[in-house]
């Protein structure tokens, strides 16, 4: 073999392993990339594989979270310079940026984000909507969009299992001061007090907002093999699930798009589609877990039993009893899927973990909803 042909033979294997990484390791983008339809697509290639019939369907998200911060984060910036001038209607607009950030974040009902404009994601439904679904007892999910994130937020992240975050921190810790400083005009209290309250919450505001284009541009456009956990963990107990006698147990699996986007994806399947989940389907959602020094990292296995920004919901961790894990209570501050789901009145938990250990507790799960369902039927 000439040292022509070698080089070709070698380009060829090297082309082979990509292809098959790919199959194996869907690489996802941000929500709403080319990056996040492709690995739709093989993700969808995957089901069908192990021979289920796949939906891919397209979903209309708000654009970043980050944009719409930065809206609210100018609001009340403005509001601070406008009570320079008229003090009231400046506290009022302070005020509106505040119960907007909430109610979107805590609520799941965004005000002023409505303004922000939409783009499409992809969401990975099996079985396709329609009458496959009146049978459906379980539904898996997972987010599959990598979100951008940073080192200080990942390592808020870990140290308060999702209780804190940069956006809430600097967000709040920067509009109290400016809010502060329009009640003091509107007190007629006048020198440098209130101007250098204004400031530094003007200050952390603007930085804040900053921060955000600088995550736009320089934020990763493909997932590690971490960001991925959560679809490998899903298909490894569909796998257990398909290999039990009977194999084709009333299970749903939906690999939602735009999960780093207050669960955008699911939201979007949810809304649209409470015709298609006629019964009361448990929703078991699967996050990575993490390695660190939280006791989020250091649990061998976590059950959400509330979720939610600020206020939270709580979940259906009763599902959770009588697994021989043992999964401990955890708390999680976003939006996922599962919050989604529980908003909608449907029983829902997110497992927190990674690997046999994830799989085995979403199997005990899977097992008591479907005790739960012919209890219930009989």
């Amino acid at each position: 073999m000439t040292l022509e042909n070698e080089a070709m033979a070698s380009s060829e294997e090297v082309e082979k392993v990509k292809v098959s990484a790919d199959r194996r390791d869907p690489v996802t983008g941000i929500a709403g990339s080319d990056g996040e339809r492709r690995a739709a697509n093989r993700l969808a290639d995957a089901l069908r594989e192990r021979g289920r019939s796949v939906a891919v369907e397209a979903a209309s998200v708000r654009i970043a979270e980050g944009t719409s911060l930065s809206l609210h984060a100018l609001l009340a910036v403005g509001g601070g310079l406008l009570a320079i001038y008229s003090p009231l209607a400046g506290a009022a607009l302070c005020l509106v940026a505040a119960f907007s950030f909430y109610s979107e974040r805590a609520l799941g009902s965004p005000l002023l984000g409505r303004l922000m404009p939409t783009r499409a994601t992809q969401n990975v439904i099996s079985p396709p909507p329609g009458p496959a679904w009146n049978e459906v007892e379980v539904v898996l999910t997972a987010g599959y969009d990598l979100g951008r994130s940073y080192p200080v937020g990942e390592w808020l992240s870990r140290r308060f299992s999702g209780r804190l975050t940069t956006d809430r921190i600097v967000f709040w810790g920067g509009l109290v001061p400016v809010f502060l400083a329009t009640m003091l005009y509107v007190a007629a209290i006048e020198g440098a007090a209130p101007q250098i309250v204004q400031l530094v919450g003007s200050t952390l505001l603007l930085a804040m907002v900053a921060a955000q284009f600088d995550a736009r541009i320089t934020g990763s456009a493909e997932a590690g093999s971490e960001d991925l956990q959560a679809t490998r963990d899903l298909l490894a107990t569909l796998d257990e699930l398909l290999e039990q006698p009977g194999s084709d147990p009333p299970v749903a699996v939906c690999f939602f798009g735009a999960e780093s986007q207050s669960a955008g994806g699911a939201a979007g399947f949810f809304g649209r589609r409470r015709s298609v989940v006629t019964g009361s389907p448990a929703v078991i959602s699967f996050v990575r877990g993490r390695r660190g020094g939280s006791a989020l990292d250091r649990s061998p296995i976590l059950l959400t039993a509330r979720e939610g920004d600020l206020t939270t919901l709580r979940m259906s961790f009763d599902l959770g009893a009588g697994s021989p894990l043992k999964p401990e209570a955890a708390i999680l501050r976003r939006t996922t899927t599962a919050l989604i789901a529980r908003r909608r009145g449907l029983r829902a938990t997110t497992v927190v973990g990674r690997g046999d250990k994830a799989s085995g507790l979403a199997l005990d799960l899977v097992e008591r909803a479907f005790e739960e369902e012919d209890t219930e039927s009989g």
